[in-house]
């Protein structure tokens, strides 16, 4: 039986005298409720992302001027072509995951740069206390837009076990990134296949620039594997160009599927980016 929390305020107030009857709240309004303020953000987070969609069709073309550098990179997912020789990425992100109950913190990090003009370098944990592997993944552009903002990448990752206990077992996953990217919007996805576990991982994100500096984010995660449920949650934040090379973002991240490994969980992320180009 799920009760409304009124009832925790009272006697957080008042003490442990007479309190007034507990009124049964329905599983599934209780549910919404806790969302609430995750189903607002992303509301605000889809009116962002629908505000360059609305100045592309008053101006009646994909091809408008920006001056403010790239837009800025998801929170969770690849990018779907390689960065370039000499260009370097770090996103590292402090998490606040709630879970049956309790709070845990954690951190992440994803490091990216160009090994070549076609293969990328990934280097990756998003929560590295929980998580017991890192990946190394390797892009390859198949097929890629003469700015080399869009395109197809097949890749092969390779998970290390970096924590002890979870055996010596380095698994190796194979599938592929794809980028399309406008003057203000941006997306990118990412397939994981693990042939050995018969099962994957997959995230789609799209991302906007509005008002130059300001970046709506969304994106969509999930995994299944053989013999189990699929799990799915949904991401929606707002990262901000504190100055060039460096943005700074907050999202909120909450499953969409009754198979779960998490409540809910908060985001604040860093990312920068340099390069050593000559």
């Amino acid at each position: 039986m799920i009760y409304n929390q009124e009832q925790d305020v009272y006697q957080a107030v008042l003490g442990s005298g007479p309190q007034p009857p507990r009124e049964p709240t329905h599983p599934r309004r209780a549910h919404r409720g806790r969302h609430a303020p995750g189903i607002a953000f992303m509301a605000l987070v889809l009116a962002g992302l629908l505000a360059p969609v609305r100045d592309i069709a008053a101006q009646g073309s994909m091809s408008a001027p920006e001056t403010d550098g790239e837009i800025a990179h998801p929170f969770l997912t690849h990018m779907g072509v390689p960065e370039g020789v000499g260009v370097f990425s770090l996103r590292a992100s402090g998490l606040v995951t709630r879970a049956e109950g309790k709070s845990e913190g954690d951190f992440g990090f994803h490091f990216e740069t160009g090994l070549t003009k076609t293969i990328g370098l990934h280097i990756r944990n998003d929560a590295f206390r929980t998580n017991p592997h890192t990946e190394v993944m390797f892009q390859f552009a198949a097929i890629m837009s003469k700015d080399g903002m869009s395109g197809f990448a097949p890749i092969i990752e390779f998970e290390f076990p970096t924590r002890s206990g979870v055996g010596a077992r380095t698994e190796s996953l194979i599938g592929f990134t794809t980028a399309l990217t406008r003057s203000q919007l941006v997306f990118n996805q990412v397939i994981h296949y693990n042939p050995r576990e018969e099962g994957g991982d997959a995230s789609a994100a799209l991302v906007a620039r509005v008002a130059g500096r300001f970046f709506p984010v969304l994106e969509v995660l999930g995994e299944a594997g053989k013999g189990s449920l699929p799990v799915v949650s949904l991401l929606t934040g707002l990262k901000m160009r504190v100055r060039e090379g460096i943005n700074l973002g907050f999202a909120y991240q909450f499953p969409v599927t009754n198979n779960r490994d998490f409540s809910s969980r908060l985001i604040l992320q860093p990312d920068y980016e340099w390069t050593t180009r000559r």
